[in-house]
């Protein structure tokens, strides 16, 4: 199972990086055919020998004839000796130098023959030719001066011949294009091995040690659905204000609403009556998600309560279509003459209810305000008060705001945005959250691309993709 997931990464990985590999695949054929117009160009001759056995009365001396074929190996290193190459330049009066010559030259022989090929490559088709013949005549002549060996004979003379040999312009192109391709592959596992980004459940489970309570997808996938509709659709009407941002609402039959359900069901617990509700950095999708998941809860005629605890940056007034107005700040400043409920906003849509604390004015010193006996206090009156308390706390990457409130809390809901954040800032965060003896719930993994990761998730939603389109 492993080793399917990881040969499917792989691919989703290639894919990834899919023109990239692409444009170097390119770049190395374009390399390939720059280098072929540019390489010299050079023919190749060859000259073939032959070794003859000895033959006494009619009769083929086999021991003679491997003799021969062990000293074939020996004549090819003659052949490329210093003596042997100095003659041919000497005999053509080349200009040249022995290893500028030793470098055209390569010898083969056949195993088990008694069979020598000199192979010359040179810039000129005739002189190539010449040289090679040049060689085996040099060679017949010096073996039989020095060693009296006489057995070797031309079998076949080199020719010149207009066929170029180098460069070898398909398969250089080949090579370019492959190299570029496995430099490309290579940049890939590179970058995919630096990209420590949580993008889904997986990575939670994997690096956080947590686990997904649910998904958010992301809010373009249900504009993609709805805008190949040629019906429109009649979505619940708000009776508050067009300002208000609940997608539950607004959109009851969406992928995000329906996730939303989702999370709802795994967070059902019966003994949890204050939730805390945090992330690493601003923009992930908290706000939103506490707004849309509170009043799914209110929609199963729970008496819900969401309260601002974000005192610098607040959001959940406006997410209802509220005033900032009076709120959590006032309410801890006046030290006990102003009731919680005096500061109380309601949202109302088709007898579904939430209420709401907002922020209130603000403050100097919100840290303070949260770490206060007044903060522990009014939590206690409102979990008597309530089925269920949502708190929205600020990002707690820098602020210390959701740590203290998330030590008050039943439990903690850690909202993260897939594919935006490196998994040891937020593995740090869920940390410090646990040394200050925090009960984290879950992840939530906002802004999910499904259609991305449909491997993943995608046997989720295709029935309900199905039933949306309908």
């Amino acid at each position: 199972m492993e080793e399917e997931l990881n040969i499917s990464n792989l691919i989703d990985s290639i894919k990834k990086w899919f023109f990239l590999i692409l444009l170097l695949m390119i770049i190395g054929g374009g390399i390939a055919i720059i280098y072929n117009y540019g390489a010299p160009v050079k023919y190749q001759s060859k000259s073939t020998l032959y070794v003859e056995p000895s033959v006494t009365s009619s009769v083929v001396d086999y021991q003679g004839i491997l003799t021969n074929q062990k000293m074939v190996k020996t004549y090819a290193e003659i052949i490329k000796s210093r003596r042997i190459v100095n003659k041919v330049i000497e005999a053509l009066n080349l200009n040249l130098t022995y290893e500028e010559l030793l470098s055209e030259v390569s010898v083969t022989s056949e195993t088990d023959t008694q069979i020598i090929t000199i192979i010359i490559k040179d810039s000129n088709s005739t002189r190539a030719a010449n040289i090679a013949n040049t060689f085996a005549e040099i060679l017949i002549s010096d073996l039989a001066e020095s060693m009296d060996i006489t057995n070797i004979k031309v079998i076949d003379e080199a020719i010149a011949t207009n066929i170029q040999v180098e460069p070898k312009k398909t398969l250089n192109i080949i090579i370019g294009i492959m190299g570029g391709c496995m430099v490309g592959l290579l940049f890939t596992f590179i970058l995919e091995s630096m990209d420590n980004k949580i993008k889904t459940h997986d990575d939670i489970k994997k690096y956080l040690k947590i686990k997904t309570l649910g998904i958010v997808p992301l809010n373009s996938i249900d504009s993609e659905i709805k805008s190949k509709k040629k019906k429109k659709k009649k979505y619940l009407k708000i009776t508050e204000t067009s300002k208000a941002n609940i997608k539950i609402l607004t959109d009851p039959n969406s992928i995000v609403s329906e996730s939303i359900r989702m999370i709802r069901t795994n967070l059902d617990f019966a003994d949890l009556k204050l939730i805390n509700v945090t992330s690493t950095m601003p923009s992930e999708g908290k706000s939103e998600f506490i707004t849309n998941i509170a009043v799914s809860f209110a929609m199963l005629d729970k008496k819900v309560l969401v309260v601002d605890c974000d005192l610098r940056k607040p959001k959940v007034h406006r997410n209802f279509g509220k005033q900032r107005g009076t709120g959590v700040s006032d309410i801890l400043l006046s030290k006990g003459a102003l009731n919680y409920r005096s500061a109380l906003q309601r949202f109302e849509s088709n007898d579904v209810y939430v209420d709401i604390l907002s922020a209130g004015s603000m403050v100097s010193n919100p840290s303070e305000l949260i770490n206060s006996t007044g903060f522990a206090n009014l939590l206690r009156e409102l979990r008597d008060d309530y089925d269920l308390v949502l708190l929205d706390c600020p990002p707690i990457s820098n602020l210390t705001d959701g740590v203290l409130v998330s030590k008050l809390a039943d439990g903690t809901v850690y909202v993260i945005e897939s594919n935006r954040l490196d998994y040891t800032l937020v593995s740090n965060c869920i940390d410090d959250l646990q040394s200050n003896k925090a009960f984290i719930l879950g992840a939530i993994l906002t802004k999910v691309d499904v259609k991305k990761e449909k491997k993943i998730y995608g046997y989720k939603y295709d029935y309900y993709y199905s039933n949306y389109n309908k």
